[in-house]
């Protein structure tokens, strides 16, 4: 995004638009699922303020759009979705 010729602090001027800025580069910890642990109750896909969480059959997560808020991880009622430290490799 540029911010030429724009005053003030740099900020996003499309609410709701994480999937087409692409916001996964600001993601300091990232969420991981373990499956066998996993009932598919999709709470995780639900609470998701960022529409990073894809369902097919199994919760698939976009790393371009994730920010790290881990929601997920919170609402996780069988503790399947853990956080680790992201090094974007």
């Amino acid at each position: 995004m540029k911010y030429e010729g724009k005053k003030g602090i740099p900020h996003m001027e499309e609410p709701g638009n994480s999937v087409k800025v692409r916001t996964g580069d600001w993601r300091v910890f990232k969420p991981v699922w373990d499956m066998k642990k996993c009932t598919r109750c999709k709470q995780c896909w639900l609470m998701c303020p960022d529409d990073a969480i894809h369902w097919k059959g199994k919760p698939a997560w976009d790393k371009q759009v994730c920010k790290g808020c881990l929601i997920c991880v919170e609402v996780c009622p069988q503790k399947a979705i853990t956080s680790v430290r992201d090094l974007h490799e």
